[in-house]
C-alpha cells in the first residue's frame, strides 16, 4: 500500500486563506463603518439655538475672536478681528459683521459666503435653525448699524443638497435693499416655534414715528416663513398669535393711558391692524370712534401729547388703508 504525504504546500496555503479571510473581514468591517458614519442624517425637529446676547464677544481694534452656538450635531462658528485701521471701515468695537461664517456638522465643513455688504455693522445675533423637520439646519446672522433705532440686517443660510453646500436665501444687507414684505428695522427678527416649523416674528416698521415718538409707537405682528425663495408672510395663517398680540397691545394701551394721562396715540394703531387681521375691524375701529369722542383721542390731545396737527382719526384711517390695512372693514 502506497500511503501519500500530505503536502507540504497546505498548511502554506491554509495560512494565505486565513489571512486573506481576515483582511476581508476587516476590509469590510471598515466599510460598514464608513457606511454607518456616512449615512443618512437624523431628521431634526423644527427648533433653534441662538448665541446668548452676553457672549457675544465685544471687540476692540486690533482684538480677534470667535464665537459658537450648536444644534442637532450642527455647530456654527464665526471668528471676526477688528484691524488697527478699523475706523475707516465705520467699525471701532463690536463683532464685525464682515467675519467669516463656518458651519460643521457630519464629519464635514462649510464656508458660508460673506454678506453682500458686511461694512460699518457689528453682529448682535446668530442661530442655529432647523426651520422645518430637516436634516441640514440653517444659519441666521444680524448685523446691526448702531444707530439709534435703525437698523437690523438679518442674512440667513440654507443648505442646498443638491449641491451639497450653504447658500444665502435672504440677505437684507445692502443699503438699498427692498422687499415687499413688512419687517421691523429696529428690533429684526425673533425665532420662534410654531408647531412644526420655526417662523421668524418682526413688525411693521411703517407704524413707527407714524403717529407718536418711537418710544410711543407699536408695529403689528409680522410672523415669516423662510424657504429657499425667501420669505414668506404668513401671519394670517396663525391667527391666535395675532390676537395674543392684539391682546398686548390693548393692554399696553391702557397702561400708557393711566401712566401718561394721556391717550395711546402710537400704540392702538398697530392694534387697530391686528385686529383687522383677525377680521373684527368694525369693532375695532367703532372703539376707536369712541375713545375720540370721549376725549381721550381727542384732537386737542393729540396736538398736545405728539405735537402733531390735523385729525388723528382722519389721518389714522388713511394710514391703515394706505398700507393695505383694514380694507373693506373701516
Amino acid at each position: 500500500m502506497i500511503i501519500e504525504k500530505p503536502s507540504p504546500k497546505w498548511p502554506f496555503a491554509l495560512k494565505v486563506a486565513t489571512v486573506a479571510l481576515g483582511v476581508v473581514v476587516v476590509i469590510a468591517a471598515i466599510l460598514v463603518g464608513v457606511s454607518l458614519s456616512s449615512g443618512p442624517l437624523r431628521v431634526l425637529n423644527a427648533s433653534y439655538k441662538c448665541v446668548p446676547g452676553a457672549q457675544i464677544p465685544q471687540l476692540y481694534i486690533g482684538d480677534s475672536g470667535t464665537m459658537t452656538t450648536q444644534y442637532g450635531g450642527f455647530t456654527a462658528t464665526f471668528h471676526a478681528s477688528i484691524p488697527v485701521n478699523s475706523v475707516a471701515d465705520g467699525v471701532e468695537s463690536g463683532m464685525p459683521f464682515r467675519g467669516t461664517l463656518t458651519m460643521s456638522g457630519n464629519g464635514k465643513s462649510w464656508i458660508l459666503p460673506r454678506p453682500e455688504n458686511p461694512h460699518g455693522t457689528v453682529i448682535n445675533a446668530m442661530c442655529v435653525i432647523a426651520f422645518r423637520p430637516e436634516r441640514h439646519p440653517g444659519v441666521m446672522i444680524e448685523g446691526f448699524s448702531g444707530g439709534a433705532h435703525c437698523c437690523e440686517a438679518p442674512v440667513i443660510y440654507l443648505f442646498n443638497r443638491r449641491d451639497n453646500h450653504y447658500v444665502s436665501a435672504v440677505d437684507m444687507s445692502p443699503t438699498n435693499y427692498k422687499d415687499h414684505l413688512a419687517f421691523d428695522h429696529n428690533r429684526g427678527f425673533v425665532p420662534m416655534v410654531v408647531g412644526k416649523q420655526v417662523l421668524l416674528r418682526s413688525g411693521d416698521d411703517q407704524f413707527s414715528y407714524a403717529f407718536d415718538c418711537y418710544a410711543c409707537s407699536a408695529p403689528p405682528i409680522v410672523l415669516d416663513a423662510v424657504g429657499p425663495n425667501g420669505l414668506v408672510d404668513v401671519t394670517l395663517q396663525h391667527p391666535s398669535l395675532v390676537a395674543a398680540d392684539a391682546r398686548s397691545l390693548w393692554k399696553s394701551a391702557q397702561q400708557a393711558a393711566v401712566l401718561n394721562g394721556a391717550g395711546s396715540f402710537g400704540i392702538l394703531p398697530a392694534w387697530v391692524a391686528d385686529e383687522c387681521a383677525l377680521g373684527r375691524g368694525v369693532t375695532a375701529w367703532s372703539t376707536i370712534e369712541h375713545l375720540t369722542k370721549d376725549g381721550e383721542l381727542s384732537d386737542a390731545l393729540y396736538h398736545q401729547e405728539t405735537f402733531n396737527r390735523g385729525s388723528y382719526l382722519t389721518r389714522l384711517k388713511a394710514f391703515l388703508l394706505h398700507n393695505d390695512y383694514c380694507i373693506g372693514q373701516i
